[in-house]
């Protein structure tokens, strides 16, 4: 795959991410809420400029009175063979949960592109968290998470190959008011490398799947307690196998642009003890106190998570530096009543699987909160995290 040409803007990453998902697609439904509504906006304003996308005709944008009736004018178009996405936010994505598991379940290729935003709770907050996002883990969309106007550019396409590839929908997210309106300098896709990067064949795959009364097929059917249960089972092998063709993906964009992803990106002191594990854009302010305090002798990291589902254990476990003593799993959301947030128990499940509960070498896990409803993480704050790392007696479960 040759290097594309580089090309460098200063956009937003709402625009960063429009640009791409609207050359990539034939429909898109849309239906305005805060923060995800600019990029609606976008698609919405070239669709009536007649901008073109990458197979020469203007994606059909519809504007729908819901966010439920946007899920299932994505469902339906993807049941005709359209590559079709949407944009939402916050309780928005709730309304869509009953059409994704439809799509998830009929192994339908799609991807969300959601500003990850606080949900409705003591009080209404239209400000950035994972609440919602994390809402939806159950609907077995795979879940990319992107930390920069970059990383939100390159995901798009990223995911969209992704999806067409492993036939896994896949939820894009990143942090609202922070990654979405944070106007940065970026090397910009051109129309080349999405052309490219997209082979025409995954394409041509995703139709062959439509409803069609010329290559009739059984959907949507009910079923009873002696066939449910075997059929829900039969999606595993897809699952297995996301994660590593998500990386070789990966692998396969940073051949053409020189930009490397990893599913599970660590930095830090190779040898390090004490290691902060989370997603979002709060990975780049802990990078900066890692290496703030690697230079002062401490031996820290943070372990970035990018692809939250599948999660992938054993990639997860090898990105870890040997020597670990302690991680923190910071989450950007709450999970009343539970033991634990998602992310903090799949760490738990890894290190268990991949240490066992008895042994010595085993690091010490504690979970903790920061930054809901886009309440600032600061450099002081950062520290105390490693610093309750270091402490004889762990604080747990404690806010940042």
């Amino acid at each position: 795959m040759k290097k594309s040409k580089k090309s460098f803007v200063s956009i937003d990453g709402h625009e960063a991410v429009a640009q791409v998902v609207y050359r990539l697609n034939e429909v898109i439904a849309i239906y305005p809420i805060t923060p995800s509504s600019p990029m609606a906006e976008w698609a919405d304003a070239w669709a009536s400029e007649g901008k073109r996308n990458i197979w020469g005709t203007v994606p059909s944008v519809v504007q729908m009175q819901n966010e439920e009736g946007m899920a299932a004018a994505v469902n339906g178009a993807l049941q005709t063979g359209s590559l079709t996405t949407t944009f939402t936010a916050s309780q928005g994505l709730l309304l869509m949960i009953p059409n994704m598991y439809k799509i998830t379940g009929e192994l339908t290729s799609t991807v969300f592109h959601i500003a990850a935003r606080s949900l409705a709770a003591q009080a209404l907050s239209i400000f950035g968290g994972h609440s919602d996002v994390m809402a939806a883990c159950g609907t077995g969309f795979a879940m990319l998470y992107s930390t920069s106007v970059q990383e939100a550019q390159d995901f798009a396409l990223i995911a969209t190959r992704a999806t067409l590839e492993s036939r896994i929908p896949f939820l894009h997210f990143f942090d609202s008011f922070r990654t979405f309106d944070e106007i940065k300098k970026l090397e910009l896709l051109a129309e080349d490398d999405l052309r490219e990067f997209i082979p025409d064949e995954l394409v041509f795959a995703h139709r062959s799947r439509a409803l069609t009364p010329d290559q009739p097929v059984l959907c949507g059917t009910t079923q009873n307690r002696f066939v449910y249960f075997q059929a829900r089972e039969t999606v595993n092998s897809y699952y297995l196998a996301c994660a590593d063709i998500t990386q070789k993906v990966m692998d396969e964009f940073a051949a053409m642009t020189g930009r490397q992803y990893q599913l599970f990106e660590y930095h830090g002191d190779p040898a390090a003890e004490r290691v902060i594990v989370l997603m979002g854009s709060g990975c780049e302010a802990v990078r900066e106190i890692v290496d703030y305090l690697n230079a002062r002798g401490e031996k820290v990291g943070v372990l970035k998570v990018r692809l939250y589902r599948p999660f992938d254990a054993k990639c997860f476990v090898a990105a870890l530096p040997g020597p670990i003593r302690t991680i923190a799993v910071l989450n950007r959301t709450k999970e009343s009543g539970a033991s634990g947030e998602s992310l903090y128990l799949d760490v738990v499940a890894a290190i268990h699987e991949a240490w066992g509960v008895t042994s010595s070498s085993s690091p010490k896990i504690i979970g903790g909160h920061y930054g809901f409803s886009s309440k600032e993480f600061t450099p002081a704050m950062i520290k105390a995290v490693f610093d309750n790392l270091a402490a004889a007696e762990h604080k747990k479960k404690h806010s940042y």
